[in-house]
């Protein structure tokens, strides 16, 4: 293998020495005075000298341009020792993880730079003429040059997102075996803790080699604050972290305030009561005393208060949620009297949550109504009974027994969104809303569901009449930077995302090498060792030094040779 084949047709130049030979015209020494017979004699020992001597210039001529040929040519040979220069075009993915976990200090060093001078190499010795990729904890795959990649590697900072590495790996062995090149590698840089090994079992595939960095160091305990949730004007704190972590201190704030202090252990929480506010969406946090990774200390929440919804009942509502109605009024949810949210048999003006009329002859009378609201749903024919399922937002009612329903179906000629099926049975769509009308396909009565005595009842009737018919969306938590992005609706702000980094990314216990084994198909190589197997398989020397060596002795040879035939 040649780095630069076309170098090769300089061979041409090798023939030279033997044309000039050939075309040499040779003359016998001249002799004055010997007799005949010793001047024949003494031509013909000249000649064959003279015909030795010119035959070794040749091939030393002929020697030397060839090794200086070879030499621009920069010939490849196999090679095992780690030094080697050059190898085999590879096509090459460098798996980086920069999740949140790589910003610990191990010794007064972050582990992302301990990282990144493991995969640095890993780009740095690569040719033109192979191809490249780089994936950092965002699971993007960058195609670039290596100036290119490399730039994007010396930026890279701790990023907010986890990194699924068995999934990551996954993408890369197949990225790399489409390749049309002699050589197929993956290079996995990671702290490689136990959580970032995912569902995915990565199948070995032929021709690619992973590599996968082990545990550089062992990872002080850690603690971090893994999810914050309120209810009831109070905040339930959950700390996360490694096992060994001893407890710390978690501080609650509220817009800056701090309002109370408890003492967490990883795999516990805590609660502190909210003081007493006003209406309006309100911000708070919780944060740890600081340790050694950082970005899991803090973590922001968010919550609503809302005035209570007023409730008008329309038709026969049963003795359920006429109760149901009154313990949510004794607390404050809920109150009958006013006509901000129709609960009943009929759609009302404004906001609605309708179940089927206990006279079935009265269904084509809700249907109208339905119709004249413009909602695209409809009740239909009896159906099967089942449990509830696929309970979207109303986790509490999974799994409940009806035993009577109707059919929801969807008005012809009307394109329905799939979010708006909150429940089903059996398949069939049991809790349905369209824009601020909610649809049943049971009535709340023990004879149509056990729902109405279970334990969740009463959240699921506040959740219908003072979240979902009010169109108000819930708080949900998604990866990212620390921030809170509020959704807005005109001037009506209808819920909030906060985001924060995933809390698996607490728990610092490496993985073993068994586990890593059976999730990514190799075992972990040490720093050392990392170093060593990469491009192993297709390694090559770079012998054109040797070349130009040899020349520059078969040149003296050469001048020497020339020197006597004189």
């Amino acid at each position: 293998m040649f780095l630069h084949p076309l170098a090769l047709f300089g061979l041409a130049v090798a023939a030279i020495p033997a044309l000039l030979h050939l075309f040499e015209r040779r003359q016998p020494p001249e002799a004055e005075f010997p007799p005949p017979r010793y001047l024949a004699e003494a031509e013909r020992e000249s000649a064959r000298l003279l015909k030795l001597r010119h035959l070794l210039l040749l091939l030393l001529r002929t020697a030397l341009m060839a090794l200086v040929v070879l030499a621009a040519a920069r010939p490849l040979v196999p090679a095992r020792i780690g030094g080697a220069s050059a190898h085999a075009p590879t096509a090459l993915v460098v798996i980086f993880d920069n999740s949140p976990s790589s910003g610990v200090v191990v010794d007064g060093r972050p582990m992302l730079d301990r990282l990144r001078a493991v995969a640095r190499p890993s780009l740095a010795a690569t040719s033109p003429a192979d191809h490249l990729w780089l994936v950092l904890a965002d699971g993007v795959l960058r195609r670039g040059s290596r100036a290119e990649l490399l730039a994007a590697l010396d930026s890279a900072t701790v990023g907010p997102r986890r990194l699924d590495l068995s999934d990551a790996v996954a993408r890369a062995t197949q990225i790399v075996q489409a390749e049309p090149l002699a050589a197929r590698e993956v290079h996995v840089v990671s702290d490689l803790q136990r959580t970032a090994l995912g569902e995915t079992r990565v199948t070995q595939r032929a021709g690619v080699r992973v590599l996968v960095l082990g545990p550089m160091l062992e990872p002080p305990p850690n603690r971090g604050i893994g999810a914050i949730a309120v209810a009831n004007d109070v905040a339930s704190v959950s700390v996360v972290g490694t096992a060994q972590a001893a407890p710390g201190a978690v501080t609650v704030r509220v817009r800056g305030a701090t309002i109370g202090h408890a003492l967490a252990a990883p795999g516990s929480g805590v609660t502190v009561p909210l003081p007493p506010l006003g209406v309006g969406w309100w911000v708070g946090d919780a944060a740890l005393d600081p340790d050694e990774l950082r970005t899991d200390d803090r973590r922001l929440f968010v919550w609503r208060k809302r005035p209570p919804a007023r409730v008008r009942t329309v038709g026969d509502v049963g003795p359920f949620v006429r109760a149901a109605l009154g313990v949510l009024g004794e607390e404050g949810a809920g109150r009958d009297g006013g006509a901000q949210v129709a609960v009943g048999e009929r759609p009302g003006a404004g906001p609605s949550v309708v179940f089927p009329p206990i006279d079935r002859a009265l269904i084509g009378e809700t249907n109208r109504a339905l119709r004249a609201r413009g909602v695209a749903w409809r009740f239909g024919e009896r159906a099967t009974p089942g449990p509830i399922a696929g309970a979207r937002d109303l986790a509490q009612i999974g799994g409940v027994t009806v035993a009577q329903r109707y059919r929801l179906e969807r008005v012809r000629g009307q394109a329905i969104p799939e979010s708006s099926v909150l429940a089903t049975v059996n398949g069939d769509p049991w809790v349905v809303r369209d824009s601020d009308v909610v649809l049943l396909g049971s009535r709340l009565d023990t004879a149509w569901t056990a729902l109405p005595a279970a334990t969740g009842f009463v959240p699921f009737l506040d959740a219908l009449v003072n979240r979902i018919a009010r169109g108000e969306a819930p708080v949900t938590t998604a990866e990212g930077p620390v921030h809170v992005e509020f959704h807005t609706r005109g001037r009506d702000t209808l819920g909030a995302t906060v985001y924060g980094p995933d809390p698996r990314e607490s728990d610092l216990t490496p993985a073993p090498p068994e586990l890593v084994e059976r999730a990514l198909g190799v075992r972990p190589l040490d720093a050392s060792g990392f170093s060593a197997a990469r491009f192993a398989g297709t390694r090559r020397a770079d012998i054109s030094g040797w070349l130009l060596g040899l020349a520059l002795l078969v040149a003296a040879a050469e001048l020497g040779v020339a020197t006597r035939t004189r």
